[in-house]
C-alpha cells in the first residue's frame, strides 16, 4: 500500500496496522503495478513479488479507522502479491524496481 492512501483525513493517526497491510511504501503508485513483477530490497538482496490485484479494503477500516475509510481506500487500498524469491525485507528504506510484465504460471 502506498503511505499517500493512508486516509489521514479521517484518522490523522491511522497506521499500516489498522489498514491491515504488511508493506507501505511511500512515493510509489503500487496500485498501478497490477499484472506486473517488482522487487524490492532492504539491503539483503532483492525479493520479486508478482503484483496479482487489487487488495480491496472490507467494511471493517470503517470500524478501524473510522467512517469512511473503507470508501476512502476503494481503489487505493493496496495490492495482494505472490512472494517470487526468498529474502528478507526490514523496516526503513529500500530500492523498488520493476521487473516487467507478469509471469503467467
Amino acid at each position: 500500500m502506498a503511505e499517500e492512501n493512508l486516509p489521514t483525513s479521517i484518522d490523522p493517526a491511522v497506521d499500516l496496522q489498522k489498514t491491515r497491510r504488511n508493506i507501505l511504501l511511500r512515493g510509489i503508485d503500487i496500485d498501478a503495478y497490477v499484472d506486473w513483477t517488482v522487487e524490492l530490497d532492504t539491503g539483503d538482496g532483492p525479493i520479486a513479488f508478482a503484483v496479482n490485484r487489487a487488495a480491496r479494503p472490507c467494511a471493517w477500516m470503517d470500524t478501524l479507522i473510522g467512517p469512511g475509510a473503507q470508501r476512502a481506500l476503494r481503489g487505493k487500498g493496496g495490492v495482494r502479491c505472490t512472494p517470487l524469491s526468498d529474502g528478507v525485507l526490514r523496516v526503513g528504506r529500500a530500492s523498488f524496481q520493476v521487473v516487467g510484465p507478469r509471469e503467467w504460471r
